[in-house]
């Protein structure tokens, strides 16, 4: 009866040593090394995304916020409140960030992806402090969720799937101190659009100034 390697695999997975105990049993010793060899890497994922696949209208809402909002974003943070003073826009707020006491909120280029898209910053309760607090790393598609909810989801993960990039396009891109941005840790709009439309995240990707 030939070696059956889905069910050996299997037996590895319970134990390591369960499937060559069975293979003495069984088989002969020499067949150990060729049926229970390690199983090819996958390859790996392509680290860039396609224009295709980059969500472009996300893309261009952002940007809008960044040119015509610049107050409400900061690449530095998932989210913070500002003060009364400095807000003089709060239609935008409305649209996924919770206005409370007529306090606004700065956030990042994930949480605005997830804050248009519809997403709201989670809840989280402090005991010590006896006070409830809204978290814009984890989100959900309702208002006021607990961030231990099992719908809450975190923002960057969210955001890299809402945006169509990649695993390392987003750590790039969601990064507090990107160097690819055209300004000292900010993204501009005009670096979002490009974006969208196919430029690399990435700066040592960018053609140089004289090609």
């Amino acid at each position: 009866m030939p070696v059956d390697d889905r069910f050996l695999r299997g037996l590895e997975e319970i134990s390591p040593g369960l499937a060559k105990q069975y293979l003495r049993q069984w088989f002969p010793t020499e067949v150990f090394e060729e049926v229970l060899e390690p199983m090819p890497p996958e390859p790996e994922a392509n680290p860039a995304s396609t224009v295709e696949e980059r969500n472009s209208d996300l893309f261009f809402e952002i940007a809008d916020v960044l040119d015509f909002y610049p107050h409400l974003y900061d690449q530095g943070t998932c989210g913070e409140f500002l003060p009364p003073s400095r807000i003089s826009h709060p239609q935008y707020l409305n649209r996924g960030l919770v206005e409370i006491g007529n306090y606004g909120t700065t956030t990042c280029v994930a949480g605005w992806a997830a804050a248009l898209s519809g997403w709201h910053p989670t809840t989280e309760y402090h005991h010590q402090r006896k006070v409830t607090l809204l978290d814009w790393s984890t989100v959900a598609a309702m208002p006021l969720t607990p961030s231990d909810h099992h719908s809450a989801e975190p923002v960057l993960d969210l955001a890299q799937k809402l945006l169509g990039i990649t695993n390392s396009e987003a750590a790039e891109l969601f990064s507090g101190m990107p160097s690819g941005c055209s300004e000292d840790h900010r993204w501009t709009a005009d670096d979002l659009r490009a974006i969208s439309k196919g430029r690399s995240v990435f700066a040592d990707e960018w053609p140089g100034e004289d090609s």
